[in-house]
């Protein structure tokens, strides 16, 4: 809430037109019945200089609101039977009312204000009466004038019609006054209530009471101040509960932590509301405002019981909202517990689309990821037979999926989206189809919901992208102190084989049949003493697979090894993925056999995790669509949306 100085108030008025000015019989009455040494002829004579005011003064004093059995003739009378106090209060009153009842009319409602003034007016003083009686007059006049900073923002201020705006805004929301006066205004009612009541020099305690009665801590230390403060406050909550203001009556509930410091409990101002109507009704007929008749305590009642059982409901809401958080946010950091362990590509997606399932209580959620050679893999979870079920499969790049997979979406109502980003570039998409009846707010909702799961699972995967980059870089290195310390160990013996091979060819004179056994150990001696040499030419670890879930050293592939003597290299591949260059690997590759039979070809297709798909599913095979009744083909990601 934007806090206003006081300079920018003053800045503020100072553009304003004329201040209105209480009128001069009015600051003179307040000023002389100060004065101790004044009496009541003198005050007397004073009123009656106005007649107008003295007709007013004497119906008011007659009313039965002052419950008097003799009737007041003479105003000279009516000092002495209500007193100075009494009498200041009239003669103010009856001044205010006259002097903003003749002010052009904008957006307030000047008889539903004045209303709800006097009604505070009446309550304050009813308050007051039971715990402070002297304090009863200050109170009456202080609930009086507690609102006219209103009437100075409609009228001097609010030129274009912006107070109408904050009224509809503070009923139609339900939104505290001041906070939505200060947004729109730029300045609150009770700030520029306090401002006029100074302009007319009126007493400090009701200019501090008029401005500080929405806010009963800022009033200072001086104590007769806070009550008054205290006292204005409940009344103008009670008066509104009664169905006695400018807007909706329900305008917040009496901090029992106030009354208490008033020594008033909830059955006082029970007792209190129930005897306001006569009271209200008799000093508003005097003073020329139109009766207002305020709710019976019955309608209040129940009024109160449809605004607890509103508040009972929004608190339910929003508990169940509080464990629905609690619940996703366990659910996220479950999830998160298990990419921590993951390492496989397959994996990881595979435990982003069933916990973002759950957690979204989605109909069903998907992942397109795009790999080299622009294939796409797809995993999908749903719900089968009440329980979460996931496939995944590689399938035929379409432009639609490779567009997904690059964060252009499709305009479909029925998913909700969020990209998988790694180093800020694209590799997949993260999708989830809310259930049926979901409004657009739950969607928003879910939609940020998926936005979280998807940026802890691109955390996941570039976190196992650089483990598995930081392994193949410690294999590369381990293998090549293996092949140093290998060349250093078998060069001397192989050269000393070929020399006594030598040696005995030369020397022996062997027949042919031993002569073909000697040149073979010697062709041998040779290839063992080439792979020695292409260790040391080892710049990239190249792995493949000789028996199911087992590796070796390919030898036979090492980049450079192939043309030792060159300075051709390999084809650098373009870093399109998290910049990891094993991301996009192409190359294809023969894999030795280790039993000397013929070799196979082992495709590279893993972005970082070789592993994975060598287990590419191959479930799919023989099962039937349950949407169109074709049989699922094993080379398609096994949804049906995508076989048509």
């Amino acid at each position: 809430m934007k806090k206003v100085t006081h300079d920018e108030i003053e800045s503020l008025l100072e553009n304003l037109g004329e201040i209105p000015t209480l009128p001069s019989i009015a600051t003179t009455i307040m000023e002389r019945t100060l004065d101790a040494r004044v009496n009541a002829r003198q005050i007397a004579q004073m009123v009656e200089r106005d007649q107008a005011l003295a007709v007013k003064v004497l119906k008011v004093a007659n009313s039965p609101f002052y419950r008097r059995i003799k009737e007041i003739s003479t105003i000279r009378g009516a000092v002495v039977l209500l007193g100075f106090n009494v009498l200041k209060s009239i003669v103010l009153s009856i001044s205010v009312i006259n002097l903003f009842n003749e002010k052009e009319k904008r957006n307030l409602d000047f008889y539903k204000f004045w209303q709800h003034s006097i009604a505070c007016a009446v309550c304050a003083k009813s308050i007051a009466s039971k715990i402070s009686p002297p304090a009863a007059e200050d109170a009456f006049i202080a609930g009086l004038l507690h609102d006219l900073g209103k009437v100075v923002a409609d009228q001097l201020i609010c030129k274009n019609g912006e107070y109408r705006e904050v009224l509809e805004v503070m009923n139609r929301a339900n939104s505290d006054i001041i906070e939505v006066e200060r947004s729109i205004v730029g300045v609150d009612h009770a700030t520029l209530g306090k401002y006029l009541m100074e302009k007319w020099n009126l007493p400090a305690l009701l200019c501090k009471t008029v401005g500080y009665h929405h806010a009963i801590v800022e009033a200072g230390n001086d104590e007769e101040t806070r009550k008054l403060c205290a006292i204005v406050h409940v009344a103008d909550i009670v008066t509104n509960h009664l169905g006695l203001g400018l807007g909706q009556t329900d305008r917040g509930f009496v901090d029992p932590t106030v009354l208490s410091g008033l020594g008033l409990s909830s059955h006082d101002i029970q007792e209190i509301s129930l005897t306001l109507k006569d009271s209200i009704s008799s000093i508003s007929d005097e003073m020329g405002i139109p009766r207002a008749e305020p709710k019976t305590y019955f309608e209040v009642l129940q009024f109160a019981n449809a605004q607890l059982g509103k508040l009972s409901l929004d608190l339910e809401q929003k508990k169940m909202a509080l464990e629905r958080r609690t619940v996703e946010l366990s659910s996220l950091n479950q999830m998160s517990s298990q990419l921590q362990s993951s390492m496989k590509l397959s994996d990881i997606i595979t435990i982003l689309t069933s916990n973002a399932l759950t957690i979204l209580e989605a109909k069903k959620t998907r992942c397109i990821m795009r790999l080299s050679n622009l294939r796409i893999m797809i995993t999908e979870s749903f719900w089968l037979n009440n329980a979460p079920h996931t496939r995944s499969g590689m399938a035929s790049t379409t432009k639609e999926l490779l567009d997904r997979s690059n964060a252009v979406y499709p305009k479909a109502v029925n998913f909700i989206y969020a990209p998988l980003k790694v180093d800020n570039t694209v590799i997949g998409v993260l999708e989830a189809m809310p259930q049926e009846g979901a409004g657009q707010e739950e969607i928003n909702q879910r939609l940020l919901l998926l936005r979280t799961v998807a940026e802890v699972g691109a955390q996941a995967i570039q976190r196992a992208m650089l483990i598995t980059k930081s392994i193949k870089a410690q294999r590369l290195a381990a293998v090549s102190k293996t092949a140093i310390a290998a060349n250093h160990e078998i060069n001397t013996p192989l050269t000393t084989i070929l020399l006594k091979l030598d040696m005995l060819v030369k020397e022996a004179n062997p027949n042919k049949s031993v002569m073909a056994h000697l040149q073979e150990i010697k062709t041998e001696a040779i290839k063992i003493k080439n792979i020695v040499k292409k260790m040391l030419e080892i710049s990239d670890v190249v792995e493949t697979s000789y028996v199911k879930n087992e590796k070796m050293l390919d030898l036979h592939h090492t980049p450079e090894a192939e043309k030792p003597d060159t300075q051709e290299h390999v084809k650098t591949t373009p870093q399109t993925a998290a910049g990891f260059e094993d991301y996009t690997e192409e190359a294809r590759r023969q894999a030795p056999s280790p039993s000397g039979r013929t070799a196979f070809p082992v495709e590279d297709t893993t972005p970082g995790f070789e592993d994975y798909m060598e287990q590419q599913t191959t479930e799919l095979s023989g099962k039937i669509s349950p949407v169109s009744g074709k049989p699922l083909k094993s080379d398609t990601p096994g949804f049906e949306d995508y076989l048509e």
